[in-house]
């Protein structure tokens, strides 16, 4: 009966983050622009308030667009970019930009953080019932120029 349980879990847990990937690839291909995808494409199912974070190498000369898309449930996505000693390389806090186009001096990796925003409900009663309610699939997508 327990290994049954453990079984339903692992399906559950697949099925959610399988729902998220088919986002990425019919939602966020777009965000891309002329930028050909890097194969790497990061997802997530976030609640408001929730942080994902991962880390990307990129290779020194080439053009990069990290593109993010999400749920239009969450809204707008807070995300940052910053090196390998937390040095902010880019943060569109307050700003509705979903993408960001840079170039590498250097080959190294980064970290992107992509922050669900808070709901903004009112009462604190209503926020505490939303913010269990809503989530949402959020992508990060990596292309670059040829």
């Amino acid at each position: 009966m327990r290994y049954l349980l453990i079984v339903a879990a692992c399906m559950f847990i697949f099925q959610a983050n399988g729902q998220c990937r088919g986002f990425a690839k019919t939602n966020c291909k777009e965000a891309l622009g002329g930028y050909v995808s890097t194969g790497e494409t990061n997802t997530s199912e976030l609640k408001p308030g929730e942080k994902h974070q991962f880390m990307a190498t990129f290779y020194k000369g080439q053009h990069y667009r990290i593109a993010i898309c999400s749920d239009e449930s969450l809204g707008n996505m807070h995300f940052t970019i910053r090196n390998a000693k937390r040095q902010l390389y880019f943060d569109n806090h307050g700003e509705e930009i979903s993408s960001f186009d840079f170039k590498v001096a250097s080959t190294q990796q980064l970290i992107i953080s992509l922050i669900a925003p808070e709901n903004n409900s009112t009462t604190e009663e209503n926020a505490d019932e939303s913010k269990e309610e809503i989530s949402g699939c959020v992508s990060a997508i990596t292309g670059f120029r040829l």
